[in-house]
Order: C-alpha cells, then structure tokens, then sequence
C-alpha cells in the first residue's frame, strides 16, 4: 500500500492540465506524428485515386529528415515533416510518402513479393467466418462443443514460409477457443484444430484435426484476485512537494545534466532522440536515435499446429500500435502521462491516452561510497525513468529507459502478462514421466490439462550513437590472458584493443571465456588525458538462440545469432529483420545488409544489440507471470574528466 503527498493545492490544481498537455502542432522534425497530420494523410489519400473503401493502412510512421537536416535544424525554422504509409489492397502491398506541408501524395509504389503488416479489420473479418466454417463446426462438435457463443476463432499470419499456399497469397493459419468460465481466452485453447485461411478471398482452405484433447476448466481470472495486504504492510510514502525535478519545454527533457527528446512510435514504440549531456559549458551529443527495432518470439514445441509458432512482433502486429496504456499499478504517482498516436485500418488518428509515463525515483542505492578512517562518505542516487508498456496478445513488456546520474543509460524490459499454452490431456506430471523420469520437456504442466509451452525473447535495440559527433569508430577492448615470470604469479590479464574496420569485425557474441568491453568512441575529441571520449555497451544477462541456422524459424529472427552488430548508418535501415517480416523468407535487415562488409571505422555508426532470454516455463508463472526483467547498459568511457556523480547532494 503506497500513500502519496503531491505538492502544494496550487500544483495541483495545474496538474491535470500538465498530464493532458500536447502539442497540437511539430516543435522539431523528430517528434511524433500530431492529429491533423494524421488527417492529413488520410485525405491526401482518399484524393490520390489509388484507393478505396477496401484498401486498409497497415502502417503509418513519420518519415525522418535526413540526419544532417535535423542537426542542422534551428527553432524557428520551417519543419520538415513526410509520413510513410504500407497499405494493403486486395492482398497487394503499397508504399506512399504524403508530404504534410505542401499535403500531396509525393509517391505511390507496388511492393511486389512482400506482405504488410496484418491489420485489425483481417483479425476481425477472420473470426466469424472461421468459426462458422463446416469442417470447424464438425470438429468443435466431435469435441462436445455446441454452444458457440463463447467460442472464438480467428486465423493471424505466419512470419515464415509453412506451407505453399503462402507464395504469393496473404495467409492465415490459426485455432479456436472456448472461453466458458473465464473473461479471456488465454488458457482454453481447443486444442487439435488448426486452420488455413486466406485472407483476402476471406475463404477458410484446409482445417487440420490432429485429435481431441479436453478444454482446460481451471481458474485463469486473474482479474478477480484479491488486493491484499501482507501481514506487516505499512504505507509507503512518495513525496515531491515541489513537484517533479525535470522540465519538459517544447517536447525537450531536461534532468540532472541530461537533455532529450522522444516520441511514440507506434511500430517500435518509444523513440528516444537527440540525447545530450550538459558537461559544464559543453553540451555532448552521446545518442542521436534509439528505440526497439524487432522482437523475435520463437516457440519450442515439434507437434504439427504448434512448430509453426514463431512470431516477429514488432513488425507483424501493429494493430492500432504496439503501445498500449499504463496505469497507477505501472508507474508511482509521481509519474506524468504522456498521449500517444496511432493509425486507423484507414489512416485517421487513434489517441492513445496514457501511452506513456516518466517519473524520478530515488534507487535506494548508492551513486558512490566509501569508508575510511572510521568514517562513510557517499551520495545516494536518484533516476529518471520513461516506461511504456508493449502488449501483442498474450504477452506484456515493460518498457524502460532510465536516465541516471552518473551518465549511464539503462534499457529495461520486463516481461510479464499470459504465458501461452497448449491444451494437453493430463492433469499431474506422473503420466507424463517414463520409467519415473520425465520425457524431454517441450513446456510446463501449470494446471490441469494446460502445458505452458517453452520459447524464447529476443529484442534488438537500434541505437545510433553520436559520441561527441558524429564520426565515431568502434573499438574492441579485449580481456586477453597473459604468462608472466613472477615468482609469485603465472598468469595475469590484459587489454588489448582494436577498432573494427568492416561490419564483419562488428558483429560479436558474449563469450565467457573471451571476455570483451564494446566501446563507441569519437574520432575527432579527446578527454584532458589523452583518452579518446566514448561511451560502451555493456550487456547484461542474456542469451543467443539455439535453433539451427538454417531452420526458417531462425532465418527471419537471424538477428538473435549475435548480441552485437555495428553498421555504418543509413536512414532506410531501421528494423533488425527487414520492414517486411509477414510470410518471409528470412535472412532480410542485418544478415542482408551486413554482407556488403561496409567500412564502420571513422563514420556515422549504429549499433544493434539484442536482449534476450530462454523462458523455461514456471508453475509460478501462472495464470499471471510475475515481471521478469532484463537490462543493458549504454555508458560513459573515459568521456568526462572524473567521476560525473562526484559533487550530488546528500539527499537523492
């Protein structure tokens, strides 16, 4: 139980204007798209000629300048604002750029050999017709199901080639659930039945029964959990009486030295740009763009129906945006909210209330300390965070980007909502065991009949680093073991650092053994001692895939192979597995581009660094899973002359 004091009556009553506070109109090239420029495009559309009532927007982003213009860009100049629009007609993929300024449609182009993202009108067309279909109303019946007004079925895409049908069509394949005793569906699949469906002629094709297995009955409302106090519980008291200590003037953050700005994207979400830091008189650029680029959800079950399951989130279900609220139980009351924007099935804007919030947190750590002569000195640490929360079905992804004192940034997610699970026809592990030994598990028994199945999380985060500028080279600092003649000693290690010439020297794996600091650093600025200033990234716990390589699970979430890869920046380059994942044949974004072996010493660089891990089911895990999180770090070396955190006060 938490109890908050705000700030004084007259802060509060300003409050609610802060939280709902947008700006009607762009402050600078990078910010979100606005309302009217949504409607923009939708009328820039529905005057080109080239669509109707049938043509559906799959996606629509803003269009960056080119990086030189936004650097160069002053306020109170003009501001340069393109949309990109996928569009989907017919079971055909479109690209247009809209200008917004000048409100014309600049072109329209055929994208042969692809498919756009799904849209929300595909789900939604899908499900009655599905469900109504003679051979799933056979084997819905054949399993006792009669009454289909808790019934749901609906056919989604598959992010790789399965089965013929997808060569050159816009297929679906999903199930059916029975949600009879729960508010949703997760946990009651009706297992057995798996349909292919077109989704253009909207025409179910083949219904596969693989056999009846029983609808799990157990408790999945979640939602009706009590809210209990534990024994001993008193209340926790937030307070910033004088309100946050962060100013946001004309979409600009600005806190403890740091100042940024962001936007919500809705296919990556939260984009985090022009990232500086106030050293003295000096205002550093460290990151000119970061944000998710693609998430890649494997599945690990080889029964048919299920070995299909491997999912690129990010690209396949934008479905009104890949950020979805957060509320009081996401953020503390200190937080501000923020309202995001998404498209429509048909361009016009969707607001998202909420779609955002930032809030200050003392860590309960300290920035630093030490003891000597009988006496402790330090300073506590405070921090700024920006979370969203990214939901694609069953699963929830905290979102964060915490901005910390020291001149580190911490990217964060954490995983929890509805593991997915498979209807099976035992209620204990005793007959799943051989010889009193469990058979080789391919997921989890959480309850009865219900099996959480094993899979994998892998996010590449994009992060275009301009340290001190931006020509900068990639630098390897290796940990090498070294023999030395010692009477004491046989063996010490040391650095050995190299600079990456090509992407080939770029892309790198975490080895225990051969252990390394990944470090971006300029080409041109020096600190007082001579160091090349820089900034690393430094992972955290995480994890490689271990499907084969030439699997096509693997080949369209080929990003997972390698925790980083580093490429010279180009602005068409964004999303890790290719702008177009649905149906596809893999091996697109990093392995494509990677292969030119491009020079990335002495440039404009970007680096890719996947965050993952292997998910081995837990019954602890069910029916909600408590929030599992995940880190990086993206922080200074040898950028600032001493330790930044030296001089804080001693209150956080």
């Amino acid at each position: 139980m938490r109890i908050f004091k705000c700030c004084p009556y007259s802060l509060l009553l300003a409050l609610p204007l802060a939280l709902g506070a947008q700006s009607k109109v762009p402050q600078h090239p990078l910010d979100g798209l606005t309302t009217d420029e949504y409607w923009k495009v939708h009328d820039v559309l529905q005057k080109s000629g080239h669509i109707n009532e049938k043509t559906l927007t799959s996606s629509l982003l803003l269009h960056e300048p080119a990086k030189d213009t936004v650097l160069a860009w002053k306020e109170g100049q003009p501001i340069p604002r393109e949309a990109d629009v996928i569009l989907l007609d017919e079971g055909k993929t479109f690209e247009a750029r809209i200008d917004l300024t000048g409100q014309k449609l600049e072109f329209w182009n055929a994208i042969p050999g692809v498919q756009a993202p799904v849209t929300g009108s595909e789900f939604a067309a899908m499900g009655d017709i599905v469900k109504h279909d003679a051979r799933v109303l056979a084997a819905l019946k054949a399993r006792g199901i009669t009454d289909l007004s808790t019934v749901n079925c609906g056919a989604g895409p598959l992010s790789f080639l399965v089965f013929p049908e997808q060569d050159g069509q816009r297929i679906g394949w999903g199930e059916c659930t029975d949600i009879h005793g729960a508010y949703h569906s997760w946990g009651r699949t009706v297992e057995g039945i798996h349909i292919l469906a077109n989704l253009t002629t909207k025409k179910v094709l083949r219904v596969l029964d693989t056999g009846a297995v029983p609808v799990p009955s157990g408790p999945t409302s979640f939602e009706e959990a009590e809210s209990t106090p534990r024994a001993g519980t008193t209340p926790l008291i937030v307070m910033q009486p004088m309100g946050p200590g962060y100013k946001i003037d004309k979409g600009e953050v600005n806190w403890q030295n740091w100042h940024f700005r962001f936007r919500l994207d809705p296919r990556v979400g939260p984009v985090v740009n022009m990232v500086r830091y106030q050293d003295g008189e000096r205002l550093r650029s460290v990151l000119y763009e970061g944000s998710l680029s693609e998430m890649y959800v494997p599945y690990m079950d080889p029964e048919e129906g299920w070995n299909s399951r491997a999912f690129l989130d990010a690209g396949e279900f934008l479905l009104g945006g890949l950020i979805k609220p957060v509320g009081p139980d996401d953020c503390p009351e200190n937080a501000e909210y923020f309202t995001g924007y998404a498209p429509s099935d048909h361009s016009a804007p969707i607001r998202k209330a909420q779609a955002a919030c930032m809030f200050e947190r003392a860590s309960g750590n300290p920035a630093w300390r030490h003891f000597e002569n009988n006496q402790i000195n330090g300073r506590p640490s405070r921090e700024l965070v920006l979370r969203t929360a990214a939901v694609v079905g069953n699963y929830d992804y905290l979102m964060d980007w915490i901005f910390q004192q020291d001149g580190t940034i911490r990217v964060a997610v954490g995983a929890t909502g509805i593991v997915e699970t498979k209807s099976v026809k035992e209620t204990s592990v005793e007959p799943m065991k051989h010889d009193g030994m469990a058979k080789p598990s391919y997921g989890t028994l959480v309850a009865p009949n219900t099996v959480a199945v094993n899979h994998d999380h892998f996010f590449s985060y994009r992060l275009d680093l301009d340290v001190d500028g931006t020509n900068n080279s990639f630098m390897i600092d290796r940990m090498v073991a070294q023999p030395i003649k010692q009477h004491t000693r046989t063996s010490i290690w040391a650095v050995e650092s190299s600079l990456a010439h090509t992407e080939k020297d770029g892309i790198l794996d975490i080895d225990l053994h051969k252990p390394s600091m990944w470090n971006f650093i300029s080409t041109s600025e020096h600190g007082k001692l001579g160091h090349p200033t820089g900034f690393e990234i430094m992972p955290g716990a995480t994890a490689v895939s271990l499907v084969s390589p030439d699997d096509p699970a693997q080949r369209v979430g080929a990003f997972s192979a390698h925790q980083l890869w580093v490429t010279p920046y180009k602005p068409d380059e964004l999303y890790a597995a290719g702008t177009y994942v649905t149906s596809s044949k893999g091996l697109e974004g990093l392995p494509a581009w990677t292969k030119a072996n491009r020079s990335i010493e002495n440039t404009d660089i970007v680096a890719w660094y996947t965050l993952g891990f292997h998910h081995a089911v837990r019954v602890e895990d069910w029916p909600v899973m408590p929030t599992m999180w995940h880190d990086f770090l993206i922080r200074p070396v040898n950028f600032f002359d001493e330790n930044p955190a030296m001089t804080l006060p001693h209150k956080p």
